[in-house]
């Protein structure tokens, strides 16, 4: 699904540090050149027809029509993304070594380990482009040279990141699953799917690495913390009931597993803030 990203008219692009579910969106590209950097944590990118596992140091480029999807996370994952508008990155882009960049779709995954120096150099520059209070020159200048320096970090690494080959049914599972406003049941799911729900849940857990159910209730939680939002319209079991769980015990057990910490917990710290 292609997604018209909002960024204003002025800007070249923006940078985000990403640590929070409700910001995982569906399977999706866009015409802007992305980078991800992890910091901490864990997660696994579907990329095409790929899995591609993200620890700390990871980087990934995401290119304008690779369609991609973050499937899996842990409570304490967080990375930058970086985004940057086709004219950005045609006027950084000129020298030889850059050029692939250009490619809407160089038909290739681009993901490699970075150092931790170089990680924490690119944790310091994507901050510049950061703020919409700041000097939008600076702002831009400083996704300029992100863009230069984050692929020179990528070309001094050896080490590219494992990547596994994954099955179009189970591909064809998650962007369904990732796509849905609410849960769909596991039958209605494997017929989509092309498999029997048996043999979509076994491949699904082998080569994604979580479960099919693991999968749907973190897609739940997702749902929850967006209806949920800031607590001022919905209740907690409100919005989990709503977000698709079958019961409040239910939902309690997979936003501590999946958070690290209980719904009143967040509660209080989404008061406190």
């Amino acid at each position: 699904m292609k997604v018209d990203l909002v960024i204003p008219a002025e800007a070249d692009g923006y940078a985000f540090l990403a640590a929070s579910p409700r910001a995982r969106p569906n399977p999706h590209h866009h015409d802007e050149l992305e980078v991800n950097l992890v910091l901490a944590g864990k997660a696994a990118y579907l990329l095409n027809d790929h899995r591609i596992p993200l620890v700390a140091g990871s980087m990934i480029w995401l290119f304008p029509r690779q369609e991609h999807v973050l499937i899996d996370w842990s409570h304490d994952f967080s990375m930058w993304v970086a985004v940057f508008k086709p004219r950005l990155v045609e006027r950084h882009t000129r020298h030889r070594l850059r050029r692939i960049l250009r490619t809407p779709d160089p038909d290739e995954i681009f993901s490699r380990q970075i150092d931790s120096r170089a990680t924490g150099f690119l944790d310091r520059v994507y901050q510049g482009g950061v703020g919409e209070g700041s000097d939008l020159e600076l702002r831009n200048a400083a996704l300029a040279y992100a863009l230069v320096a984050s692929w020179q970090a990528y070309q001094f690494s050896q080490e590219p990141a494992p990547r596994t080959g994954v099955h179009p049914a189970v591909a064809r599972a998650a962007r369904v699953i990732s796509e849905a406003d609410e849960p769909l049941p596991l039958g209605p799911l494997a017929r989509r799917a092309g498999l029997s729900p048996a043999r979509l849940s076994r491949l699904f857990k082998r080569q994604t690495g979580i479960s099919l159910t693991a999968f749907r209730q973190k897609k739940c939680l997702e749902r929850f913390l967006r209806i949920y939002d800031n607590g001022a319209r919905y209740s907690l079991i409100e919005s989990a009931l709503q977000a698709g769980f079958g019961s409040y015990p239910q939902f309690h057990r997979v936003f501590r597993r999946v958070m690290g910490q209980s719904p009143a917990r967040y509660r209080a710290a989404l008061r406190g803030s």
